[in-house]
């Protein structure tokens, strides 16, 4: 026998039933999401929100002028962080193409190449271009990028952090003011030498011409963020 207003409540309870689990899924569905959304993001790696501007070149004070033989001196490509945020040397890279004497020149350093020694104060290795060259003194070896200006004491030189403010440069192995056009070298303007040696070949040199073409970009190692990019232009060597 059906009693009266059984069978209708019966019916009732089945869909409320149905809802609150279908919730209760929702629910455990999105925490998991949630939480793998999370792990994936703390493994992404941000950069630093630095600004970063080109300075110019440094010549060592020899801007429109061959150097003596064997002067030194803090040359290469100086920049600057004008706000954002603190920068780390050590998660750069600074890569560069251009001719140079004829040829052409791909390069990439990072903070951890080491100028070379053959270019290097008092190594007893200076040899061939060395004799038209300034080059960085010797308490700055092993470090391609360090803060620049004149009075930075040597544990400033080796803080890779860069505060607001500060300038840094990335060493070349010399500088090469303009000379006089020729059959070996038709391009007279100024040149950039660069010189890496991992593991002992110069798989990563070139030298290249600074008359607005040769491009460099300035970049984060692990984010690949590009900092700062251009063409080298006679204008900014000082």
């Amino acid at each position: 026998m059906v009693i009266p207003g059984v069978q209708d409540a019966e019916h009732a309870v089945s869909p409320v039933v149905g809802v609150m689990l279908m919730l209760v899924v929702t629910i455990i569905i999105a925490a998991v999401v949630s939480s793998f959304a999370t792990a994936l993001t703390g493994d992404v790696e941000t950069g630093s929100n630095a600004q970063v501007e080109l300075v110019g070149i440094s010549s060592g004070g020899y801007k429109d002028v061959q150097p003596p033989q064997w002067t030194y001196a803090q040359i290469g490509i100086v920049f600057k962080n004008t706000g954002g945020g603190t920068l780390d040397l050590r998660d750069l890279k600074y890569s560069m193409t251009g001719i140079g004497f004829g040829y052409q020149g791909t390069f990439t350093m990072t903070y951890n190449d080491p100028v070379s020694l053959k270019y290097v104060e008092d190594s007893g290795e200076q040899n061939g271009r060395g004799r038209w060259c300034v080059t960085l003194p010797k308490n700055a070896t092993g470090y391609r990028m360090q803060k620049f200006g004149s009075g930075l004491t040597l544990e400033e030189l080796k803080d890779p952090i860069v505060e607001p403010g500060d300038r840094f440069i990335i060493y070349c192995e010399y500088y090469d003011a303009p000379g006089e056009p020729s059959s070996w070298d038709p391009n007279p303007s100024a040149k950039l030498g660069f010189a890496c040696s991992r593991g002992g070949y110069g798989w990563s040199s070139g030298a290249v011409n600074v008359d607005g073409g040769s491009e460099y970009a300035l970049s984060d190692v692990k984010t690949g963020v590009v900092y700062s990019s251009g063409f080298l232009e006679p204008e900014h060597v000082f």
